[in-house]
């Protein structure tokens, strides 16, 4: 069987998407389906019925075996990838999984962003669709989500702690690579150079920016079509006629469009206090990553200064 030899962790919500839509542009690097989520099947599967985003995870994650393997089993690439973003946060059941199954070691790259930036934005995400407590109440809901089975893209603290994550893959892995979100967008072209390196690809192949993730931000009017949009099977039927018609860019300049019309002007945003009480509770879990990656300047903290 056919495995990857190149695995996207995490984080979610910290550019991994924009990364895929790049990589998935280069002649050497194959990348057939963003999530499949196969190292986190227990996970999914004992996801609790009362997660609403459960149906998603089923019909979306590739959890067999051979269906995994067939993703990349005509794949010529030299680099074949699994961008599982949850993978970083499950640490602890992916990594053997993994070993297990790679004879060679798979390089592993990880995207880190300021753990409160990257918590309000999974909340925003979870926000458009299902998520219906204001952002302070959902983190006091953590512990018993967490309680209840519900998957881990509702841990928004949880998914933003990465000392203990980062260190096992470190410790697991010879081929490890952390980039900081702020560092990818600050110079994405100068990123990509570097990750095409470290996979030993042609570092010179130029990507096209066109559309990379350029997504509405906003607060929905109708949740239930955003939550259509976003994941339903029933959108998933209307997608493939719709690729059939008039093609897989335009059925997504469509989706975008529709997407844009559904938001009020109204945005959510950050409450200042609530932002400082985070960084009291994350500072510990930073003050750990630092010593793990001396060679990061991580800067998160007091607004971005170094602490």
């Amino acid at each position: 069987m056919i495995y990857p030899n190149f695995y996207i962790v995490g984080a979610p919500k910290a550019g991994t998407t924009s990364l895929y839509h790049y990589l998935d542009q280069h002649p050497e690097i194959a990348i057939p389906d963003k999530e499949p989520r196969f190292f986190i099947k227990e996970s999914i599967e004992k996801t609790s019925d009362s997660d609403p985003i459960k149906p998603y995870l089923l019909r979306s994650s590739v959890l067999n075996e051979n269906d995994y393997s067939n993703l990349y089993a005509d794949k010529k690439e030299k680099v074949r990838c699994d961008a599982s973003t949850q993978y970083l946060y499950h640490f602890d059941e992916v990594i053997p999984k993994i070993k297990q199954l790679n004879s060679d070691s798979p390089k592993i790259l990880i995207l880190l962003r300021n753990p409160i930036e990257r918590a309000f934005s999974n909340y925003s995400h979870n926000y458009s669709t299902y998520e219906n407590l204001d952002f302070e109440e959902a983190l006091q809901q953590e512990s018993e989500r967490i309680s209840k089975g519900f998957n881990s893209f509702w841990h928004y603290k949880g998914l933003s702690t990465y000392a203990d994550s980062v260190k096992a893959y470190k410790e697991a892995f010879k081929e490890v690579k952390v980039i900081l979100f702020e560092d990818f967008i600050k110079d994405i072209d100068k990123s990509l150079v570097d990750i095409f390196n470290f996979l030993e690809v042609d570092s010179n192949f130029k990507v096209s920016h066109f559309m990379i993730n350029k997504k509405s931000t906003g607060a929905p009017k109708s949740k239930k079509l955003n939550a259509i949009l976003q994941n339903s099977s029933k959108f998933s039927i209307l997608k493939t006629v719709l690729y059939k018609v008039i093609g897989e860019q335009r059925t997504k300049l469509f989706r975008e469009l529709v997407m844009r019309k559904n938001l009020s002007k109204s945005k959510i945003s950050l409450d200042e206090s609530l932002k400082s009480k985070l960084e009291s509770y994350f500072v510990e879990d930073i003050a750990q990553l630092k010593e793990i990656l001396p060679e990061q300047n991580i800067g998160w903290l007091n607004n971005g200064t170094n602490s």
